[in-house]
């Protein structure tokens, strides 16, 4: 029995309850939450995940957000968030840990870079929508004192959340459409592995998708962008949480096994090779589930995306196109004539992850400054839930990340028209 401990998720609580005007009925419903969540968070690994009862698949109705991450539409389908795809930050944590194992650090990160740059992080219930801008995603008094922009969704969280040349969805400057799924797109993925083969979806063949993806992007939309953030650890993050936590870790692999039908079952595709059916937003656990016995988290995901980079060193630039397709020039960070004298070897320890949540660290009032009108709330839970990783990561710490004597974000936002057109080189 591997059991979670609830005092953790307790003292993150902490963080965002400082922001919220907190009456009876909010205070009541916040530790209802919590007893809920915690008798939940008491789970055996011996047991495929339920996706029966209240768990049981129902497709997305009217008005309902999917969006474009599998892994959240899945867990609005089968129940585990709201079926209408507007999340709270706790219940967006506690799902992702429950369904998916991922370390509570991890998981409250996750939850609060969606709150913060696409939801109300004021508001009494912090909350975002995993699709688009939803009337439900309510700001403080309803907005009435023009204290938040619109809340956007995922949809609309273009190098904030959401990246380019990720794995099966569409750039936005090329088609328009980030969030439906491509289905070309899906089937390079598929056939990266022969049919009624033993081999199974590892890590490795998620790096070489990756990499088919990357140079598809790069020859496809002339505004690519690739940034420290939403470029080199989001989008790459993309591709290990598909390798990771949708393998099925039942006893005859221990180890995870991430097969075709599983693949399908977590992309809404039916049918055979021959005549795929890709439904939007119908994304489904798989029966017979078993999810890691073993929480993924910062650490794990570090190494992850270190081990993309020794394979395809591109990866650990940052860059993009600058206006035209195959015009890629990367900013090797690591070069002292080009990159940053103050930054560590990003491949050694956890300097990579700790390179990022610095970054955000310095850029976040920047850009915040540039969402909200109210900045110290938002911001003081950003910069929160950054800082426990940082200090038990052993990280490095920097004073200050320039390039050519200004921010670096400004100095890529100036060189890349993919970041500069969106408003984030993030």
């Amino acid at each position: 029995m591997h059991v979670f401990r609830i005092h953790q998720l307790l003292a993150f609580v902490g963080i965002f309850s400082r922001h919220a005007i907190v009456n009876a009925s909010g205070h009541g419903h916040h530790h209802e939450h919590l007893r809920d969540l915690e008798k939940r968070l008491l789970f055996s690994s011996s047991e495929p995940l339920s996706i029966t009862g209240d768990h049981e698949f129902q497709p997305p109705g009217e008005g309902d957000q999917r969006g474009p991450c599998p892994g959240l539409n899945a867990l609005a389908n089968h129940g585990y968030i709201p079926r209408d795809g507007v999340v709270s930050l706790l219940g967006a944590v506690g799902a992702m840990v429950e369904v998916y194992n991922i370390g509570l650090e991890l998981a409250t990160i996750l939850a609060v870079m969606g709150v913060v740059w696409t939801g109300n992080p004021i508001s009494l219930n912090p909350s975002f929508s995993i699709g688009g801008n939803d009337p439900e995603v309510q700001n403080l008094l309803g907005n009435l004192l023009g204290l938040l922009g619109e809340p956007r969704g995922l949809d609309h969280s273009h190098n904030f959340i959401e990246a380019d040349s990720s794995p099966t969805r569409d750039d936005l400057y090329v088609t328009g459409d980030p969030v439906t799924m491509n289905l070309t797109k899906f089937e390079t993925l598929y056939n990266m592995i022969p049919d009624n083969s033993t081999q199974t979806f590892t890590l490795d063949v998620m790096a070489d998708f990756a990499s088919i993806r990357w140079n598809e992007t790069i020859s496809t939309n002339p505004y690519f962008y690739y940034g420290p953030v939403t470029g080199m650890l989001a989008r790459n993050t993309g591709y290990c949480f598909i390798g990771n936590l949708f393998a099925n870790y039942s006893s005859e692999h221990p180890d995870g096994a991430l097969t075709h039908d599983i693949l399908k079952s977590f992309f809404s595709v039916s049918g055979d090779k021959s005549n795929f059916t890709y439904t939007k937003g119908h994304e489904r656990i798989p029966e017979n589930w078993y999810k890691s016995s073993v929480p993924y988290g910062l650490v794990d995901l570090n190494l992850d995306v270190v081990e993309f980079v020794l394979r395809y060193p591109i990866f650990g630039s940052v860059g993009g196109n600058v206006g035209e397709v195959n015009s890629f020039t990367g900013v090797n960070l690591a070069d002292p004539v080009d990159g940053l004298l103050n930054v560590p070897n990003l491949l050694e320890s956890n300097n990579l992850l700790c390179f990022v949540l610095e970054v955000v660290n310095f850029a976040a009032p920047n850009y915040l400054n540039n969402l909200v009108s109210t900045l110290a709330a938002p911001l003081e839970l950003l910069l929160d839930a950054i800082a426990a990783p940082l200090l038990n990561m052993s990280c490095p710490q920097l004073d200050e990340i320039t390039r050519d004597g200004v921010p670096l974000w400004e100095s890529l936002g100036a060189q890349f028209p993919g970041a500069n057109r969106s408003g984030s080189a993030m």
